[in-house]
């Protein structure tokens, strides 16, 4: 029987089915160890990719699949889009066992997975899912995708879009070793992590950043059970980008970080901020560092637990923290406003900011990053198609000042190709268009900032020069 004071319900944010029951599989503790982060003097600076200087101003494109723009070729047949890399096409990976399933291979139809679960790999973008931007990663920096969730996928596999070669690539095949049995209902991890220490994938919804110095992708909760009930845990991970290599981070018992979580990467404590939703009893605004290693071996440590900020409100936000002011803005849809965390004091009640500017209504499932050239915030929802804004704060420095000023909203792109209509009409897998979380990042070269979108796993990557 589950400890209620670890593992909580997570609420399904869709009807699904249940899965046949599986049995449940035991990792040694002695298999968990961290690794020493041996931390740079200093970070190489991503090298720009070379379409970058065709782009104008204000304008998508389409930088990969088959016909992408600014003249580019075609991408590299096997890497075009997200779909190429999904595990279970691979034959050595998912050999086809029974009679049907060889003779699906056979015909060129799609053999499912025993990880497949009830959406398959489409999933890892339509369900309640975000990316990072790893800057580390590639000459020109990558796009990391992972997640599942709840029954839709159980496939822990890490995916990365290398912005320079303009390539997918599956960089972690993930758990694919079980059985049925081994995946969804039923099957209890109680450290949230498959046998080959990969996480269950949850839906990441804002739950994922990463860290440039230690260059690993940040995931703040886990799941100890997937399935039509699943269960949330508060059990980060991080996947180190130089390793390919998974870690865990303690359990704490008493945060409940359930669906609709949203988090931001404070580089300068080392601190990976993160507010729960509401759904399940989402009770937390809490932070957590990913350095040092535990004696059970679990690796970085829980700041203090704070009550939620936004209750009744909480769900499907996003928060940006503007690391030249050193404060956390919040996007709360459910008020249609913007608030402000301080991180000197996390204690504190978020304040209401005040808006001024051409602003639009601030959506669910909305991002927000910043534009270090622009010395903006950056707010997009694929609600608004191809329109993107910027966000200037106000004068001066200090808290005060910046909760007593204006910020300043103004319209930075959104002529020509609208990325959100194009991707829905070549997709069938397009039913969450309105999700866009962290599959929305900004990439900085030089002194060029361009937005970036990842849409579904058979769309193409798409790109927006800021400035």
């Amino acid at each position: 029987m589950r400890n209620p004071k670890v593992c909580y319900a997570e609420v399904n944010e869709g009807s699904e089915k249940d899965a046949d029951p599986p049995l449940p599989l035991q990792r040694s503790a002695s298999d968990y160890r961290c690794f020493v982060l041996t931390v740079p003097l200093s970070m190489a600076r991503p090298s720009a990719p070379e379409w970058l200087d065709a782009m104008k101003i204000g304008r998508w494109y389409r930088i990969s699949g088959n016909r992408p723009d600014l003249r580019l070729p075609a991408t590299r047949s096997g890497t075009r889009y997200l779909r190429d890399g999904d595990p279970a096409g691979d034959p050595a990976l998912n050999p086809a066992r029974r009679p049907y399933a060889v003779l699906r291979r056979l015909t060129g139809q799609y053999v499912n997975a025993p990880w497949s679960g009830r959406v398959g790999f489409p999933a890892i973008t339509e369900a309640w899912n975000g990316a990072v931007l790893a800057t580390q990663y590639g000459h020109s920096g990558s796009l990391i995708v992972f997640g599942g969730g709840h029954n839709n996928y159980f496939g822990s596999d890490v995916h990365a879009f290398d912005l320079a070669t303009r390539e997918w690539k599956r960089i972690s095949d993930g758990f694919v070793q079980g059985t049925a049995a081994d995946y969804g209902a039923s099957a209890f991890y109680p450290d949230a992590e498959y046998p080959d220490g990969s996480p269950l994938p949850p839906h990441t919804y804002g739950y994922v950043q990463y860290d440039p110095v230690g260059n690993d992708y940040l995931i703040l909760k886990g799941n100890c059970e997937l399935g039509p009930r699943v269960k949330a845990v508060a059990v980060p991970h991080m996947f180190n980008l130089d390793r390919l290599q998974w870690r865990r981070g303690p359990l704490h018992a008493s945060a409940i970080l359930n669906s609709g979580g949203f988090t931001t990467w404070d580089a300068s404590r080392r601190v990976l901020w993160g507010h729960s939703g509401d759904d399940g009893g989402g009770n937390a605004f809490i932070g957590y560092s990913p350095d040092g290693e535990n004696a059970n071996g679990t690796c970085g440590r829980w700041g203090p637990l704070h009550p939620s900020k936004f209750p009744g409100a909480a769900n499907h936000n996003a928060m940006q923290i503007d690391p030249m002011r050193d404060i956390v803005v919040v996007l709360v849809y459910a008020r249609d406003a913007l608030f402000a965390i301080n991180p000197a004091d996390p204690a504190a009640p978020a304040a209401a900011l005040r808006s001024s500017g051409t602003r639009p209504r601030i959506a669910e499932y909305a991002a927000l990053d910043y534009a270090p050239n622009l010395d903006r915030l950056i707010y997009y929802s694929a609600q608004d198609g191809a329109t993107v804004h910027t966000i200037a704060a106000p004068k001066g420095s200090g808290w005060s000042a910046l909760v007593a000023g204006g910020w300043d909203w103004a319209r930075c792109a959104g002529d020509g190709l609208d990325p959100i209509a194009d991707a829905r009409a070549g997709s069938p897998h397009a039913g969450n268009w309105r999700h866009t979380f962290g599959r929305f990042r900004v990439a900085s070269w030089g002194l060029t900032d361009v937005a970036l979108l990842i849409r579904h796993v058979d769309a193409p990557v798409y790109a927006a020069r800021l400035n």
